[in-house]
């Protein structure tokens, strides 16, 4: 990742038309106050998280891409493949099952009705 924290906020902000003086004011700062924070290769997670509001964007996605979050996401989202698998082959074992007991219970309707028939008789 070339780019900090605060230079990436930076171009997501000028992206956005939205000045200094307007994202300082959204996480209590002054104009000046943040810029030093643009100049900064981390912050604080809580201001992130006000300023992904004020830009109607999540900017933690910056740090998708660096490890180890880069890891930790490729491998939760092995997992919930996984899982997703693991749940389908139930869900298609299932209905095999359902299958065959309509099939069971189609054979013992025949059944039934063959046996009232010859009882009738």
């Amino acid at each position: 990742m070339n780019n900090s924290i605060g230079e990436y906020l930076r171009l997501k902000l000028r992206s956005k038309n939205i000045s200094n003086k307007e994202a300082g004011a959204s996480i209590g700062l002054s104009e000046s106050a943040f810029e030093k924070i643009l100049t900064q290769d981390d912050i604080y997670a809580s201001r992130i998280v006000k300023l992904s509001e004020l830009l109607k964007e999540n900017l933690l996605e910056y740090y998708y891409k660096i490890e180890p979050i880069k890891s930790l996401i490729l491998m939760e989202k092995n997992e919930h493949k996984s899982a997703l698998r693991n749940l389908s082959d139930k869900i298609e074992s299932q209905k095999e099952v359902i299958d065959s007991k309509e099939e069971l219970l189609v054979t013992q309707r025949k059944y039934i009705y063959e046996l009232e028939t010859r009882l009738k008789k």
